[in-house]
């Protein structure tokens, strides 16, 4: 166990180097981590894991889970027998987590980690804009609140239009396990039909899974997770039907190596309006009406609310539904479970930490004015 800890504390060095160098090269990250390298270690792993329906990463989490518990059980049970022994089988057991945290986090950077240090959506955007479409330069362009109003209202527009669609389609989902599951199926190609950036051409990805215990999950907030140890989509369950296809395909974008959540809300969003599916048209206009209004309350909230009294009733009560929903939850756990999640994003050179999820509309802005 010693030699373990010592490869372990040497490759969290390495990691730590690899993370640092990789931030000062973003262009090599994207260009031949992102796209020739990870693309091809997460298909892989995606595959071996598509053998059984379950989440493998939900199974680990478990395991770890118990081993904590069978720590402390046997830590108590050294304790009332020999105080020295307890002390020295703390020491083993709390270097043997560091060592395996240490090593996971070595595992995390090497197999998708680095992709936090590619370039940014938006440059990306525009780069293959200006190389493919109109060779002006629109690497300065800025947008004011006009511009938020205007996508506001086209928003407003296309969410009534498809959910109108939707009632007449019988598209949508039923909130039961198989419709669900039908769900994720008929999505698991959905960015073939997405030209941006070439996602297109990315291939085959095993399937969103789903998590088994969905309803713990939330109460931390958490409507999906991405694992980098499995290369799995994982999809909390319990959560409003409207966002369902959105949360699936943002789960899909990290998948494919987009680690910023902004920009995987963004890419959902794109793989859902070019979905032929009309539940998954709305959503994902659903979903961008709500980050889009939410921007636009803060900048003007006499506008929006304005504006607000154009949205159909049954879109307004989606949303009310929807707030409806995840105020239940709302709690210290939740509360913790942000907090983490923030540390986490802002360790990865997400300097807004949670905050970042608003950067969704800066892309939706970029993507409206272009497109």
């Amino acid at each position: 166990m010693k030699k373990f800890r010592i490869s372990a504390y040497i490759l969290f060095i390495i990691s730590l180097f690899i993370k640092y160098i990789s931030s000062k090269h973003s262009y090599i990250v994207e260009n031949y981590y992102s796209k020739k390298i990870d693309v091809y270690i997460v298909k892989f792993l995606s595959k071996i894991n598509s053998t059984f329906y379950f989440s493998y990463f939900e199974i680990l989490i478990y395991i770890f889970a118990l081993s904590i518990v069978f720590s402390i059980i046997y830590l108590i049970i050294k304790l009332f027998k020999d105080k020295k022994i307890f002390i020295s089988s703390l020491k083993n057991i709390l270097l043997n987590y560091l060592a395996c945290i240490c090593f996971v986090y070595f595992l995390f950077i090497v197999l998708w980690g680095v992709n936090y240090n590619r370039i940014g959506l938006e440059e990306s955007i525009k780069s293959e804009y200006k190389s493919t479409i109109n060779k002006k330069d629109i690497s300065n362009i800025e947008f004011d609140k006009e511009d938020l109003v205007s996508l506001y209202s086209y928003l407003i527009e296309k969410c009534n239009e498809s959910k109108k669609i939707v009632n007449n389609s019988n598209s949508g989902l039923n909130g039961d396990i198989k419709s669900i599951k039908n769900m994720i199926s008929n999505l698991e190609n959905a960015y073939d039909n997405v030209a941006l950036l070439d996602l297109k051409n990315l291939g085959e990805y095993s399937k969103a899974k789903i998590i088994l215990n969905s309803k713990l999950l939330s109460y931390t907030n958490i409507t999906g997770i991405y694992s980098p140890f499995t290369g799995e989509a994982n999809i909390n369950i319990n959560q409003p039907l409207t966002s369902m296809p959105f949360t699936i395909l943002h789960e899909m974008a990290h998948q494919r190596g987009y680690a910023n959540e902004s920009e995987a809300n963004f890419l959902a969003y794109i793989a859902c309006i070019n979905n032929e599916n009309p539940y998954v048209n709305y959503s994902g206009y659903f979903m961008a009406l709500k980050y889009t209004g939410s921007a636009l309350s803060k900048v003007d909230y006499d506008k929006f609310k304005s504006m607000t009294q154009d949205i159909d009733e049954e879109v307004r009560e989606d949303l009310v539904d929807y707030s409806a929903f995840w105020k239940k939850y709302e709690g210290k756990v939740n509360e913790v479970s942000d907090n983490m999640n923030n540390v986490y994003l802002k360790s990865n050179r997400v300097k807004e930490g949670t905050q970042s999820y608003g950067k969704i509309v800066d892309l939706l802005l970029l993507y409206y004015y272009l497109y």
